[in-house]
């Protein structure tokens, strides 16, 4: 993949985020939805970065121009130095088509880490909800928790063969979207009602489809949780390409 070097470095530098020359050394699937590619690259070694937090990707797209789509880190190898992505392939967009091909020996570059909406230290409690998108940093969140039993995960997937196997997170619920598209809030709303939010000062998590991210927050609040408990943050938009800097299109 060509870019312009100079381009690149520049918005790195605008951001306050680092460049990396990432190699694919292996991928595989998880789920008929869901693809893991783990990265390599000697830069690596100097990643610093919080669960949750995100690496944007300069991809090519058909006409050749470079889009940009930012994934989560699921998970850091440090002294491997090496760093795994798990994809959501739905949609035909640049981002699901380059990680459906994924293959080693390919590279790419990635830009950050990025991402404000990490684990809140202070909190009592976790409630991560969302699609199967958000899965990746939610669970990359709760599994740097001291204790992970403090979080509760509420996953949307389309059906069973979408769980991710081998999750050893106590608190995961997956709820079944059985064909219903990802951006229908009644299913998450729905099952985030019967979620007991627990005492103390806790904290939601909430990500996906950016009107199911206002939905499931309106719901919050009409629990009474406060809003400054509530960090939503909107993946995608449905029937709306993400813009070039990865962040869900606007009409």
């Amino acid at each position: 993949m060509v870019t312009n070097a100079g381009d690149t470095r520049a918005l790195a530098e605008r951001i306050g985020a680092e460049v990396f020359d990432l190699e694919v050394v292996a991928a595989a699937s998880l789920t008929p939805s869901m693809r893991r590619v783990v990265f390599g690259g000697d830069a690596l070694a100097a990643l610093r970065y919080e669960p949750g937090q995100d690496l944007m990707f300069g991809i090519t797209d058909l006409d050749g121009s470079i889009v940009r789509r930012r994934y989560t880190i699921r998970s850091f190898d440090p002294a491997a130095t090496t760093i795994a992505v798990d994809a959501v392939l739905h949609g035909d967009g640049p981002g699901a088509r380059w990680f459906a091909g994924a293959q080693a020996g390919d590279h790419i570059e990635g830009i950050g880490p990025r991402g404000k909406v990490t684990v809140d230290g202070d909190a009592t409690w976790h409630l991560f909800a969302g699609d199967e998108s958000f899965l990746p940093a939610a669970l990359a969140m709760a599994e740097s928790l001291p204790d992970p039993a403090r979080a509760t995960l509420v996953i949307s997937v389309d059906s069973a063969v979408d769980e991710v196997p081998g999750i050893e997170v106590p608190g995961l619920h997956y709820v079944h979207r059985d064909g219903a598209s990802a951006a229908d809030a009644e299913l998450l709303v729905d099952a985030l009602a019967r979620v007991d939010l627990g005492d103390g000062e806790g904290r939601a998590y909430l990500a996906g489809e950016l009107r199911v991210v206002s939905a499931m927050r309106a719901s919050l609040l009409g629990r009474g949780l406060d809003a400054a408990r509530i960090a939503p943050k909107p993946y995608w938009r449905a029937g709306v390409a993400n813009a070039n800097h990865g962040e869900p299109g606007r009409d």
